[in-house]
């Protein structure tokens, strides 16, 4: 009896002992899954600053072509109104001109004809040499190369030995 008794005693400790284990790993285990989660966060804010490092990067460079765009198209639709005002005023006068030919009264006729040859030569002086030289319209100096940066990006690994 007092060998079955000593034997139970071995027995009980043992299982105290594997008890113990068992509640140490599972404190393990909670650590682990603690750890885990805390460097998946930090892992997802180190990479959420990137994004809002690259968004911004978009941003001042999506800015950059649209005020170059603006600027262009303000100044070829001034001179598209200023080259239009040219027509306009230039068919004014032809059409006046045609009128005057058709004014039976000599005097009358040499009036406006000296009156519309000035304006006619006045008119042919305006300078409409104003335009936007060759490849004026090109926006691909804006273009950019990433190649090297996505290169890195794949790159990121784990520090070792932190």
């Amino acid at each position: 009896q007092s060998e079955l008794s000593d034997g139970i005693a071995m027995l009980v400790a043992g299982n105290d002992r594997i008890q113990a284990i068992i509640t140490q790993m599972e404190e393990i285990c909670h650590t682990i899954e603690e750890n885990g989660r805390r460097e998946k966060q930090h892992v997802g804010l180190r990479f959420d600053a990137l994004y809002g490092i690259l968004e911004e990067r978009k941003k001042e460079l999506l800015q950059s072509i649209a005020a170059e765009q603006e600027a262009k198209l303000q100044r070829v639709r001034g001179l598209i109104r200023q080259y239009g005002d040219h027509l306009e005023a230039s068919s004014k006068l032809v059409e006046s001109a045609i009128q005057a030919m058709e004014e039976p009264q000599m005097a009358l006729y040499l009036q406006h004809s000296k009156e519309l040859l000035k304006k006619i030569t006045d008119m042919s002086k305006a300078s409409m040499s104003s335009r936007p030289e060759p490849g004026y319209e090109n926006m691909d100096h804006f273009s950019i190369n990433v190649d090297y940066v996505a290169e890195m990006l794949r790159t990121i690994e784990f520090q070792t030995g932190a």
